[in-house]
């Protein structure tokens, strides 16, 4: 049997580390696995097992070199003038006759897919005017209802309608079920999936160093510098746990975006720039969680939450907002008390209450039983038994 991940690119970000890990865990479960990237920019993470051939289809190269591909190009720019947000939308017009030839072309060499799975809205955008009933779209995040502005609908139906669709969280299928009712689009299937995670290899990378990354005890923050990840509302809960508590922890963020200016402005407004360090994107963010002693996700939305299973997987204590999306599928049982409201000084108290538990084998054992259901060889059956074995 063989199987074929989709995904956008290969940088350094959490839905990609899921392309990978998916990859790897069908490989390790004895299935023939093909990783496929569609733009062509650098490499970031790759495959653990060196045998999945990486492969890129260099979608917009082939079609600028189709002869008419650069006035669709520019026709494409015009309509996203017009309709913020819709270039992949027009473009994956030409993309989507680009990648159907190049899949055949290797389905020729190498023999037929049996499943082809793709990671992320931002990855099928580009690809929807194919159809094809091996394919499965993983939703990563929730759905905003109306995120095409006056086109949604008309989107939303060319993307999900009669498709294969996987959800990675119950909250992000009920958003996507709330999207797909609004606009009155049938899916083929819709079902939750959870993201897979490869632990013995997050082991293993938290493992990689074992110098001190910093010179102080840190609470600890990653992810993308976005306005989604809301990292100034974990700034400002992080003044208000100074003032009350008078703790000696420094807040490490690690990560890059377009959200910096505003997450530093929050730094200078509350005086914290003795004791807010920025780290940049780090090709290895393992050591960092096990190092830490609190782990703290203050996003707004979330699909899954793949950050918190990454940190308690590295031993660390988590806290997190409680973010429309899927954190509560893992933020349960022994783990909701240190769910917070999305206010500095709820995200506080939380903060405060984690750093004061002790770790003790009987919550070791509920966080295992915890992380066993977000196992890759779990999420592999799950994805056979729903998908072949019908």
């Amino acid at each position: 049997m063989k199987i074929a991940v989709v995904v956008n690119t290969l940088k350094i970000g959490g839905m990609e580390r899921v392309a990978v890990n998916l990859a790897d865990a069908f490989y390790e479960a004895g299935y023939s696995t093909d990783l496929i990237y569609l733009k062509n920019r650098k490499k970031e993470i790759e495959p653990r097992n060196t045998n999945i051939p990486v492969r890129l289809f260099n979608l917009k190269k082939s079609v600028l070199c189709s002869g008419i591909g650069i006035f669709w190009l520019i026709a494409c720019q015009l309509l996203n003038i017009m309709f913020r947000k819709t270039f992949p939308i027009w473009f994956a017009y030409a993309e989507a006759i680009a990648f159907k030839k190049q899949l055949e072309s290797l389905e020729k060499k190498s023999g037929k897919f049996d499943l082809v799975i793709f990671r992320g809205q931002g990855t099928f955008e580009h690809l929807w005017p194919v159809q094809d009933s091996r394919f499965i779209y993983v939703c990563e995040n929730v759905q905003k209802k109306h995120m095409y502005g006056k086109l949604s609908k008309w989107i939303f139906t060319k993307l999900f309608k009669n498709r294969n669709v996987v959800c990675v969280s119950d909250g992000a299928l009920n958003s996507f079920m709330d999207m797909a009712k609004t606009h009155q689009i049938t899916a083929n299937k819709v079902i939750t999936l959870n993201n897979p995670n490869d632990f013995t290899k997050i082991k293993e990378d938290a493992g990689r160093v074992t110098q001190p990354l910093h010179p102080k005890p840190f609470i600890l923050g990653l992810g993308r510098l976005a306005p989604q990840k809301n990292f100034s509302l974990l700034v400002e809960a992080y003044h208000q746990i100074i003032l009350q508590n008078d703790i000696e922890h420094d807040l490490i963020i690690v990560g890059a975006g377009k959200d910096l200016a505003n997450i530093e402005a929050t730094i200078e407004r509350l005086k914290l720039s003795k004791r807010v360090f920025f780290k940049g994107q780090q090709t290895n963010p393992f050591p960092w969680y096990q190092q830490a002693d609190l782990f703290v996700l203050s996003s707004k939305f979330e699909g899954l939450g793949m950050v918190l299973i990454e940190a308690l997987a590295c031993g660390t204590k988590v806290v997190s907002t409680d973010s429309q999306g899927g954190i509560r599928q893992i933020m349960n049982g022994q783990l909701e008390p240190f769910i917070a409201k999305e206010t500095p000084e709820a995200l506080a108290e939380k903060m405060n209450l984690a750093l004061k538990l002790k770790w003790n084998q009987t919550f070791s054992d509920f966080v295992q039983a915890t992380l066993n259901k977000f196992d890759g060889k779990i999420i592999v059956k799950q994805y056979i038994n729903e998908f072949i074995s019908v």
